[in-house]
């Protein structure tokens, strides 16, 4: 039985090339590699090959498939292609053919590439990128999108815009009924675990499954909670709640930050199974006369204002005392809140929508959809202790 994802990286070297006229799509350049395109970094940022560039920018990957397609039956594997962000806005096409686009420069996103794929040869993926100018492109100007307080021209007080593919690039290959979501709610006073596991079917029909959920201490990972429950998948997303009860609950403190492992795994038959698996902290959150208070004991906010950039920097913050960090103008790393959860350093945590944002037929979409992506990630995260807006 089949529970990992296979994961082939895509991140590397690519090509880029920039568009100042805006006439790509027009010309078709996901068609084939523009002659003047140059090597480029995935991750990475336009301004590194192309300084001082705001604007549309192409890229372009040739990659082969490391694993083909396999078939059990009627159940498929599907291809999935996840950017870890593209700042601002991204279309992604494979050999030509569009598969979607998304808007948001911090966060991530998948697209189902099953049908565009070649398991036996080259493919072709181009992306074009947009990252916006004072002036509008398509529509979309800088100072109407969340972009916090970055300008096009450095100045004081100000972060520089730099746009891109800026996250990791994956390919992978998961049943054509598989966990895409899980959310754990826990409760730190009756050790009481709520889980929703949400799935995605691509199966044309109602599909008889397992879901199974267990959850486990993270460092040492027996299982100490367990249960299933027979469903009917329908095609398309659907939910299954479950809840699991942890007997001698331990809290996730400063400086015991005690984490568990929620592990949700969807089975369609004895040859296809999939599994997804987040980490929680048992932790009670509250402000009681104007005071903050975590797991019931009041405690004072020392907070650094600015986010630390490395994992050093992390540590640093916890041996100088502080007992939570700001992640300002910007979404954490999700890296840097995995060790977060592991030191016991609460995170104060702000989308780009947050700041500076003008006034546009668009704005409170913007800033929902900036606001909702950013919570949807990181809500699992015991570290996470504000949201901000």
């Amino acid at each position: 039985m089949s529970r990992c994802v296979a994961v082939q990286t895509l991140s590397g070297e690519w090509v880029l090339a920039v568009d100042p006229d805006n006439k790509g799509r027009g010309e078709c350049w996901f068609d084939r590699v523009e002659p003047g395109a140059v090597p480029a970094p995935v991750p990475g940022f336009i301004q590194d090959i192309f300084p001082n560039y705001h604007g549309v920018a192409w890229y372009w990957h040739v990659f082969r498939i490391e694993k083909k397609t396999q078939k059990v039956g009627e159940i498929a594997e599907r291809r999935l292609l996840r950017f870890g962000a593209i700042d601002y806005l991204g279309e992604v096409w494979v050999n030509g053919r569009y598969a979607g686009s998304y808007e948001g420069g911090e966060t991530p996103f998948e697209l189902d590439v099953s049908d565009a794929i070649d398991a036996d040869g080259e493919n072709l993926l181009a992306v074009r990128v947009l990252n916006p100018a004072d002036t509008p492109i398509d529509g979309i100007a800088l100072s109407e999108i969340p972009h916090a307080n970055r300008t096009n021209s450095t100045r004081a007080g100000s972060s520089t815009n730099m746009g891109g593919i800026t996250c990791p690039v994956e390919l992978r290959t998961v049943p054509a009924a598989y966990v895409s979501d899980v959310l754990a709610l826990p409760d730190m006073h009756t050790g009481e675990i709520a889980v929703s596991v949400t799935v995605q079917s691509s199966l044309s029909t109602a599909t008889a499954a397992c879901v199974s959920v267990s959850v486990a201490p993270a460092q040492t990972g027996e299982v100490i909670a367990c249960g299933r429950q027979e469903v009917e998948l329908p095609p398309g997303l659907s939910e299954h709640e479950s809840t699991m009860c942890v007997s001698r609950p331990r809290a996730w403190q400063l400086d015991d930050p005690y984490l568990y492992r929620v592990t949700a795994t969807l089975a369609v038959d004895s040859e296809s199974a999939h599994e997804s698996s987040v980490r929680v902290g048992l932790r009670e959150l509250r402000v009681v006369d104007g005071y903050f208070h975590l797991n019931g004991r009041r405690i004072f906010l020392k907070s650094a204002h600015t986010c630390p950039g490395t994992r050093r920097d992390v540590l640093n913050a916890k041996a100088a005392g502080f007992n939570m960090i700001r992640f300002i103008a910007g979404v954490a790393d999700p890296r840097q809140l995995e060790l977060c959860d592991e030191v016991g350093l609460m995170v104060y945590e702000e989308c780009r929508a947050g700041w500076q944002l003008a006034d546009s037929p668009k704005m409170g979409e913007r800033f929902d959809h900036s606001t909702s992506a950013m919570i949807r990630r990181d809500r699992n995260h015991a570290c996470v202790a504000i949201w901000a807006c």
